[in-house]
């Protein structure tokens, strides 16, 4: 779909870099540097090489606050009929470990970062904290750009039984790429966080979804 393509140019965009700064940036430096060249006619086209290129500077800030704002991804619900696992599975064990892909803001130490369609694994602790453990990979983008090297290797998200508001199912896409999913709503420091938990099988999502739910079902 267009659409989801479009979020993953954005994101690719944003994320990966050219001598220490992400592709967007300069791409805004440049319309930027043209539509000042083209002021006092030092280019061709003069003052409409000027508006042209502004109005491309402002479609390209509204694109990206777009793709912020969408989670570089798209989601759509699934209908009623979907609204609870049809498995009526318990809890994960803690030595379980779903392999998953996840969209949401990751953290390592002292820093929090926000990564989209990460290769992960799901695990629930014999404590019932949730955890979504990511590898973020060396990686190039059109020849030239690369991921930062400081973001490279394992980042956490973890979230306990408590702090979960909403589970809700659908079909997540992220470029030509579509798979079951979850959305995740948690309580995050005073704020919401929304996590994505994507699956390469039905059956993965039934587990990791039944594992989620199990908690409130038990105080029930």
């Amino acid at each position: 779909m267009l659409h989801s393509r479009l979020l993953k140019i954005a994101y690719q965009l944003h994320r990966y870099e050219c001598n220490g700064r992400p592709l967007d940036r300069w791409l805004g430096t440049l319309l930027v540097l043209i539509a000042l060249l083209g002021l006092p006619r030092w280019i061709p086209g003069g003052r409409w090489t000027t508006l042209v290129t502004t109005l491309l500077l402002i479609g390209l800030i509204a694109f990206e606050i777009w793709a912020r704002r969408s989670a570089y991804v798209r989601f759509v619900q699934q209908g009623e009929a979907t609204r609870h696992p049809r498995s009526d599975g318990g809890a994960l064990r803690p030595e379980d470990k779903i392999a998953i892909r996840a969209t949401g803001q990751f953290e390592v130490e002292d820093r929090s970062r926000f990564f989209v369609n990460l290769q992960a694994y799901f695990r629930t602790f014999a404590t019932r904290e949730h955890a979504v453990m990511a590898y973020v990979p060396r990686s190039r983008f059109l020849w030239m750009a690369r991921w930062p090297e400081n973001e490279i290797g394992m980042w956490y998200m973890f979230f306990l039984p408590e702090d979960v508001m909403n589970v809700e199912p659908g079909l997540l896409y992220f470029g030509d790429e579509s798979s079951p999913a979850l959305r995740v709503t948690c309580r995050h420091e005073e704020r919401q966080k929304t996590v994505y938990l994507t699956f390469s099988h039905e059956e993965d999502r039934q587990r990791v979804w039944c594992d989620i739910l199990w908690d409130a079902a038990s105080t029930q």
